[in-house]
């Protein structure tokens, strides 16, 4: 079958999963453009819905065996529903999937990033880039501004929104989690009367590190233990950092430590 018009129920549902915002969050699917991406979603075990193929640029229609509803596209309403510029003409769609905190694995010397309330999507993926680079063990998402799969965010993590085990709870739920199991943490903050990150010694032990929003930092509640707050010391003019960069310099420190 052969999508023409913009009236097609098929384009109407990808065109609000990839334009309108507030029905991203009210969907129980989402959808993915390119083929990496979309190899590394279905490696990952995401339930695949529909595939659409734009053939006169798509080269890889291999990939549309895996999916039951297939659909080729025309340039306009390729055009039309793309969010990005470059995506092979190959968009699809596929059903979300929950990770349990329960579910979490926890090893001696396991590695947590916990985020709370990141804001915008482009950080998020790219924080999630990065996570997948150190080996983090899970990610735990509070007071969560963003869908974790806004198509923002899929780009912009190159896909390891698939590859990271991600958790999205509130905070009673993870600082019952983090003390149950014996977790350290570690907060971070912009303030300077807080300890020099590098001048902090990282036990090979499991360790969560805490990383607060763009605008607000954390809240009060991961204030509590002063001796677990850190800060990355700032030469320049500035006083604070983007958070996925911080969140980077962090990341691979403790990787540097426990490696070496």
């Amino acid at each position: 079958m052969i999508i023409y018009s913009i009236k097609n129920n098929i384009f109407q549902y990808f065109y609000k999963l990839q334009k309108i915002k507030k029905n991203i969050l009210l969907n129980n699917s989402f959808s993915v453009e390119g083929l990496k991406e979309i190899k590394m979603a279905l490696i990952a075990n995401y339930i695949p819905e529909y595939i659409l193929i734009y053939n006169k640029i798509c080269k890889y229609e291999f990939i549309s065996n895996f999916f039951i509803k297939k659909y080729m596209i025309t340039s306009f309403i390729y055009k039309k529903i793309s969010y990005r510029k470059k995506t092979g003409g190959i968009i699809a769609s596929f059903f979300k999937k929950k990770l349990n905190i329960k579910n979490i694995k926890i090893s001696l010397s396991a590695l947590f990033l916990i985020l709370e309330g990141i804001e915008k999507p482009g950080n998020l993926g790219a924080i999630l880039r990065t996570a997948d680079a150190v080996g983090i063990d899970a990610i735990l998402l509070c007071n969560n501004k963003v869908d974790i799969f806004n198509p923002n965010v899929i780009r912009s993590s190159l896909g390891t929104i698939f590859t990271n085990k991600i958790v999205i709870a509130n905070y009673k739920i993870i600082i019952s989690w983090l003390n149950k199991n014996k977790i350290k943490i570690i907060s971070t903050s912009v303030n300077k009367i807080y300890n020099n990150f590098f001048m902090k010694k990282i036990k090979k032990k499991s360790l969560a590190i805490i990383i607060g929003s763009e605008s607000k930092g954390l809240s009060d509640i991961w204030f509590k233990n002063k001796k677990n707050m850190i800060n990355i010391p700032i030469k320049g003019k500035i006083d604070s950092l983007n958070v996925s960069t911080s969140t980077a310099i962090i990341l691979y420190e403790i990787l540097r430590q426990k490696l070496y």
